[in-house]
């Protein structure tokens, strides 16, 4: 099967899986990297009999040295075992700069977790390729194209994975030629692989790519949202493609499904057919979530769109095309969008770019038709949708259903702009145009079939004698603690899940009266529910299976050695009817609510004094519908505190996993693997807020968030040092953060009660104020002490570091002017940041300075509106090493160190797994 590619994989269950790409009933197997007695493992859809590590063959990872022959060579000498059961390649820690290199079949590429490929800017090392035989020329210059990063073609068996390790396309250097119009060539991709079959991508992060960038599943990719045509994923001319569980921040579109650009696609007439996506999260503020063309000339047929999520994005899925695209779109099917501060929810566009010379036919018109959508939340929208078809050629068979929009104070009055396209809706809010005629109560299509790319199985595989220990769990609060896998069955169907211990009970939502049509309020279901279930806690505890649906509820109470387990499909809505919110008195450690002097709601999810707590699913959500709240926010209209989304205080064995959060009315709480997005400008949404917590981890986790991403807190003034509950032994690790007006990590400012050992590794951040920050105040008293920090990769930022000891309000004028707080011991190491305005704003308090700095291996590329002044640093004290531009007087260079970062373990880290059952669910 031919096909050319740019894509992404998938998961089930806990772990994340794989993604295979135009592949038929290929099984997918579980591999092992062991080291000693220590075993890595991670899927693929074939394991290897044959394993090298880069440094074999010279490699040298100080992200200097050119590593191309080292990948060269190790390649070519891997190839001579494709037919003897292939062979693996491992990429283990350190930074190995490279210019492209060609794959081999069967072989896989492996990428340790501190592994970081980094693209040269060395052209000499970017072979020249020819121009694509369906495009006839280059997108960026006519001419033709330089050969991608990792590329390869007519290859069979590769696999391209690791423990979410980077590869770095160092796209500045690119970006900034093509602004300059200084390109001879086109851009490089990232990954690039052609003509080929049984191709997986998956659980790596890719950050400022040149141009497109390729995965299949488990992906974190990352480019700044100004950046030009950064397509996340181009699935080019692919057949029998699957895209699933990806997080992409993308100057352009975050999925782009193609098939050649005119005459040229039309002749090459190799469609993209049967693409599935699921469970998408994109951030592209001037582009599509997922865009169908405009280069669509060998047709587009048979995708299948389910589970995905936008924020800040100018539309969801778009139709892009033109009179001389020829060629088709057809059967296309979206169900479920959840979409947050869009431009447009519905776009379809017939006039749309330009031709690749003027040899296109004006004759050649695109069909589109049979384009289906369903099941659609969007908040904050300024068009519900522009629909454009083509004269005399118009797009037909549109079927949209079940949609609700709510549009934002700067709506247009013209919702629905619809011009040359027909079709019917059904249940859509606001009212549609009259070319597209509500019909009655109808579900638009969505095939039942499944793909044959959807076949896969298990099996394990090892590779003896290399890197590696994979991090599968987080919990909160529990020393010790055993972290249980459990598999909920459906009679044909097992799901897997770890949770920290499993339960011998269990009962669905639907038992109790629950109803999950979004407009019933299931909250005394839930109550009722918990109440009965907690009778067991005794008895080897329950769970409560929340089953697909939309299930409207007001505040509910957990209760201990219990879970809340959430199907894929299920969305827990909360309910916009204060008088299912609990009200609560104010937070001893605070004095004060937040939002106004008196006490607050009741959280959504709530519990106090619990243990043993899971709250989990398979990325099933907890919509907040925040916007209600955070209107009364902007209009000053709240006597109360806003509700948290999940909130458990004075508890321990808690875990939080593989949610998605949404729209929370204020701050969300999450241990692993969690997705929380909330609009950028909507008001105090910290993503995630340990707050007088011990013994925490917070782990994979993708956040969008209107506040920090992750505010670490410990009380407020005089009612926080009384209260005395330091936040301390904090692990963070593989965060990826979006903030534009905020920090990704805050400690503080409400840090009275002390916060202290807070261990944070391999965080990135992108269009973020600040990476990890400092906050506090004359009053606060308390101490931020023992901080280390090691790996950030930052790109569009305002400051890499910056501590501030003039931060915020007070509670109340009783606060003590003499309690100053304590910042000392604060360590920053391995930092690579672009696009930079300020490298440092680093201010300490007078009489009581910010002492026991330390800052090394960091390089910062400022941008173009860099301010001259790059590092300004008032009453602090430290050293630094190896950090560009240069520090301040007060931070001198003292030789090559490296600052420290503690060996040990934390007792929260100290994890074991068992395989638990749930029967007879779904």
């Amino acid at each position: 099967m031919s096909q050319t590619m740019k894509l992404c994989s998938q998961v089930i269950g806990a772990i994340s899986l794989v993604l295979i790409l135009g592949s038929l009933n290929v099984k997918v197997v579980e591999c092992k990297v062991g080291r000693g007695l220590k075993n890595t493992e991670y899927y693929a859809i074939n394991c290897r009999k044959h394993s090298a590590v880069l440094t074999d063959f010279g490699g040298v990872g100080d992200g200097k040295t050119s590593n191309t022959k080292a990948f060269q060579s190790a390649i070519r000498k891997l190839g001579q075992y494709a037919s003897d059961g292939g062979a693996q390649l491992i990429v283990p820690p350190g930074k190995w700069l490279t210019g492209p290199f060609n794959l081999t079949s069967h072989f896989t590429l492996f990428l340790h977790k501190d592994a970081v490929i980094l693209a040269s800017q060395v052209e000499s090392e970017w072979p020249q390729l020819p121009v694509l035989p369906s495009y006839g020329r280059g997108r960026d210059a006519p001419g033709g194209r330089f050969s991608s990063l990792i590329f390869g073609t007519h290859l069979t068996d590769v696999v391209i994975t690791g423990h979410n390790g980077t590869i770095d396309g160092q796209g500045s250097y690119w970006w900034d030629k093509f602004h300059k119009n200084q390109l001879n060539l086109t851009r490089p991709y990232m990954i690039e692989i052609m003509y080929s079959d049984q191709i997986q991508i998956s659980n790596l992060t890719l950050v400022n790519s040149p141009s497109c960038n390729i995965t299949i599943k488990g992906l974190t990719i990352l480019a700044p949202v100004d950046s030009p045509n950064t397509d996340g994923i181009d699935p080019d001319s692919c057949t029998n493609t699957r895209i699933e569980d990806c997080y992409i921040v993308s100057g352009d579109d975050c999925v782009a499904v193609k098939s050649g650009w005119d005459e040229y696609g039309i002749k090459f007439g190799k469609p993209t057919q049967h693409l599935v996506i699921r469970r998408l999260t994109c951030i592209s503020p001037d582009s599509a979530m997922i865009a169908l063309g405009s280069e669509m000339s060998g047709g587009i047929q048979d995708v299948r769109v389910e589970d995905i999520t936008a924020i800040n994005t100018q539309s969801a899925v778009r139709i892009k095309t033109a009179v001389g695209r020829g060629g088709y779109v057809k059967d296309i099917f979206v169900k479920g969008m959840t979409l947050s501060t869009m431009k447009y929810v519905f776009w379809m566009t017939g006039s749309y770019g330009s031709h690749p010379d003027p040899a296109f036919d004006p004759k050649a018109l695109p069909n589109i038709t049979g384009i289906n959508y369903r099941d659609v939340v969007a908040t904050n929208v300024t068009y519900s949708a522009k629909l454009e078809g083509i004269s005399n050629d118009p797009f037909t068979g549109i079927c949209i259903s079940n949609v609700s929009i709510q549009v934002s104070e700067q709506k247009k009055k013209l919702q629905w702009n619809c011009t040359d396209v027909a079709g019917v809706t059904s249940n859509v809010t606001p009212n549609t145009c009259q070319l597209l005629p509500e019909k009655g109560k109808f579900d638009c299509p969505f095939p039942n079939d499944k793909l044959s790319i959807e076949n896969v199985q298990l099996k394990t595989c090892s590779i003896k004698k290399v890197i590696g220990v994979i991090s599968l769990v987080l919990m909160l609060g529990s020393l010790n603690v055993k972290v249980a896998q459990c598999r909920v069955a459906s009679k044909l169907v097992n799901i897997e899940y770890p949770a920290i211990n499993c339960r011998k009970h269990s009962a669905v939502l639907t038992d109790f009266g629950g109803v999950g049509d979004g407009k019933t309020s299931n909250t005394k279901a839930f109550q009722s529910a918990i109440s009965k279930l907690s009778r067991v806690a005794s008895d080897g505890g329950a769970q409560l299976i929340v089953p697909p649906g939309k299930w409207l509820t007001g505040s509910f109470n957990l209760t201990s050695h219990f879970t809340l387990f959430l199907h894929k499909d299920a969305v827990i809505l909360a309910s916009q009817d204060e008088s299912e919110w609990p009200q609560l008195p104010v937070l001893p450690s605070y004095g004060r609510g937040r939002d106004a002097p008196g006490g607050r709601f009741s959280s959504l999810i709530f519990g106090t004094h619990l243990t043993d707590v899971v709250i989990t699913g398979q990325n099933g959500t907890i919509d907040g519908q925040g916007s209600y709240w955070w209107d009364k926010f902007h209009k000053n209209q709240l006597n109360l505190t806003r509700p948290y989304m999940i909130e458990i205080m004075y508890s321990d064995q808690i875990q939080i996993s593989n949610l998605t959060l949404v729209n929370s009315p204020s701050c969300n709480i999450t241990i692993k693997g969690l997705t929380i997005l909330a609009p950028v400008d909507s008001p105090n949404t910290d993503g995630i807020d340990p707050d007088s917590c011990t013994n925490t981890r917070i782990e994979d986790c993708y956040i969008v968030s209107g506040d920090d991403c992750v505010a670490v807190k410990s009380g407020w003034d005089e009612y926080g040092i009384k209260f005395g509950k330091p936040t301390q032994h904090l692990v963070i690790r593989r965060l990826t953060c979006i903030s534009p007006d905020s920090a990704m990590i805050a400690l503080g400012s409400e840090m009275s009660g002390g916060i202290q050992d807070v261990r944070v590794e391999d965080i990135t951040a992108i269009n973020t104020q600040s990476a990890v920050r400092i906050k506090t105040a004359v009053g606060r008293g308390g101490y931020v002490k023992d901080i280390f920090v090691k790996g950030m990769t930052l790109s569009t930022m305002k400051y890499v570091f910056w501590m501030t000891g003039s931060y915020g309000s007070h509670p109340d004028p009783a606060f003590d002017p003499k309690a100053l707080p304590n910042i000392t011991g604060i360590n920053y190491r391995d930092v690579v940041a672009t696009n930079v305005t300020y490298s440092a704003k680093l201010e300490g308090i007078s009489n009581d300075p910010f002492t026991g700095i330390c800052i090394s291996n960091v390089s910062i590329q400022v941008s173009e509106q860099k301010k001259k002044l790059q590092w300004n640093c008032t009453d602090v004290a430290g050293v630094t090493s190896n950090v560009t531009p240069n520090t301040c007087q007060l931070l001198p260079e003292k030789g090559k160190f490296d600052c420290p970062f503690p060996n040990d373990k934390l007792s929260i880290e100290n994890v074991q797994l068992k395989t638990c059952s749930l029967q007879n669910v779904f």
